[in-house]
């Protein structure tokens, strides 16, 4: 086998095996990525129930200090409260799954380049299109078709 060929299918092994680590490590990466996404969104979960209830203990304790306890006033303000834990405990959640969506989509990518990028080198190692028969351009004259009519 000659060296050059040698080199060739040695050089397009380094190319596979680069590629392939590219990719699991863009899979994990994506991975840690949607675990920290979960992470966060319980955070901020946790933290607007929170919110909720101190503000639900506020209204509370000053209504029992104004003697205002058992009225339509509190009981309305109470359920804006419950309301506003909703709408935010599904703005966030939908904000998870979009984000989801995004790492997933970009990881996808990421592996389409890799894969196109190993393609593209074992075909450049083979010859490319010349080795398929097709020239890349024109072919340049020769020295002797140059040279024809030349000093007549």
């Amino acid at each position: 086998m000659p060296a050059a060929t040698t080199i060739a299918l040695a050089s397009l092994g380094v190319t596979a095996v680069g590629t392939i680590s590219s990719i699991s490590a863009s899979r994990r990466a994506a991975q840690a990525t949607q675990r920290q996404q979960g992470l966060q969104t319980r955070r901020s979960q946790r933290a607007a129930i929170r919110q909720a209830q101190l503000q639900r203990a506020q209204a509370l304790t000053q209504a029992g200090a104004l003697g205002v306890t058992g009225g339509s006033a509190l009981g309305g303000g109470l359920s804006s409260l419950s309301s506003q834990l909703g709408s935010a405990q599904g703005f966030a959640g939908q904000m998870s799954g979009l984000s989801n969506i995004i790492t997933t989509a970009g990881q996808q990518a990421k592996t389409g380049q890799a894969i196109a990028s190993l393609g593209l080198s074992g075909f450049s190692t083979v010859g490319g299109f010349k080795a398929l028969g097709i020239n890349a351009g024109p072919t340049p004259p020769t020295a002797n078709q140059l040279l024809t009519n030349v000093g007549q």
